[in-house]
């Protein structure tokens, strides 16, 4: 379906009057864990409790508990920066009332998550709100998905809705395809040496061919010369362009090749030159990822799909698999980092625990969450 980023709520709009801390109060059965830990914490609850046109994805108590027990809450309480992005994530750039959220079954809504250690999307990471049979979910990083349980609760900075999971930050990009058991792709990155600069690019697309794919024509890609892989990766790449699903409509976009794709929406399902779109709007942290069930062949632009067929023909004339295996997976070792993405953390050592910085800036409303959020060392014990 066509691309529907929606718009937040700036008119005039009437609310209780309630306070941030009298919403999680009166929310105790669910928010208890969470109200206890903000109100623990000055300067993020006075972040919080003071922005402006906002929404607040915020955690169950059931939420907060599976956090409490997983790896990335030893990773939150001995990174500030980590811990900053997090929050941040949590908090979307603009008043989404729920009837907005489920109006349309795909949107991205912008978070005020900016971090550039975490992301590399201008303008900010997204979450994306997925609506079935009358239920949003929000899908963030590696899939990880979020149902909303009580939602539109009101409060004087904007609403809040409760979620059954904390989000999860986008990864990066060779984090996000091991996970997702695309270990050709992997090796093809590394293979063509291009992996680091590709993590490292900014505002990318990438359509990545599932395991599949690469096996159906592993009888070519396997004598194929490194310019001649380069050349078939580059053209699986858009740059400078994020391009979630909502997006793409029928029409073309020059890749990194300098060759263009084509886009066909058949019966529903989403067509790149003759390749289906199985998996789309994978968020990493430089971009997102469509996962693809064949691969690209830039000397065949003007392939198309047989739409009822259950799996595409090659776009590579004359490619079989091979009996050696998927190419490209023999060196590739399925090891990922942090699914937060986060960088090695430095301060302060594990057994100190962290605190909230007595100096933060003092917010004063209206005030925005990222500038807040940019200049505040906010520690905390979680």
């Amino acid at each position: 379906m066509r691309w529907k980023r929606l718009l937040p709520l700036t008119i005039a709009w009437v609310v209780s009057g309630q306070s941030l801390e009298d919403v999680l109060t009166a929310q105790s059965a669910t928010l208890s864990t969470l109200n206890a830990w903000l109100t623990s914490q000055q300067v993020a609850f006075e972040i919080l409790s003071n922005v402006q046109g906002v929404t607040l994805l915020a955690p169950s108590n059931n939420a907060l508990n599976q956090l409490y027990s997983s790896p990335l809450y030893g990773q939150l309480a001995s990174d500030p920066n980590l811990l900053v992005a997090f929050l941040s994530y949590h908090v979307l750039d603009g008043i989404y009332f729920m009837s907005d959220i489920g109006a349309t079954q795909l949107a991205s809504l912008p978070t005020f998550m900016n971090m550039n250690s975490y992301s590399n999307v201008s303008g900010g990471q997204v979450i994306e709100a997925v609506t079935q049979n009358n239920q949003v979910t929000f899908v963030t990083g590696n899939g990880a998905q979020a149902n909303v349980e009580p939602y539109d609760i009101n409060y004087v900075g904007g609403t809040l809705h409760i979620i059954d999971s904390v989000l999860t930050i986008p990864s990066s990009l060779t984090n996000t395809l091991l996970t997702g058991g695309l270990t050709a792709a992997v090796g093809l990155l590394r293979r063509a040496g291009v992996e680091s600069a590709l993590n490292l690019a900014s505002d990318v697309t990438i359509f990545a061919p599932n395991n599949d794919a690469f096996n159906a024509i592993g009888s070519l890609v396997n004598s194929m010369t490194l310019e001649q892989l380069t050349t078939v990766l580059n053209y699986h790449v858009v740059q400078g362009k994020v391009l979630y699903s909502q997006l793409i409509a029928q029409g073309s976009e020059i890749t990194a090749s300098g060759a263009s794709i084509n886009f066909r929406i058949e019966d529903g399902a989403l067509f790149v030159n003759s390749a289906r779109v199985v998996v789309s709007d994978v968020l990493v942290g430089n971009g997102v990822v469509h996962i693809l069930d064949g691969v690209l062949n830039p000397n065949n632009s003007s392939a198309t799909p047989s739409p009822s067929a259950a799996t595409q023909e090659p776009a590579f004339n004359g490619a079989t698999s091979t009996a050696g295996g998927v190419p490209f997976t023999s060196a590739v070792i399925v090891t990922t980092t942090s699914t937060a993405n986060a960088p090695a953390p430095t301060t302060p050592s594990p057994t100190s625990p962290p605190a909230v910085v007595a100096d933060a800036p003092v917010v004063q409303a209206p005030v925005g969450v990222a500038a807040v959020f940019g200049g505040a060392a906010m520690w905390a014990n979680l």
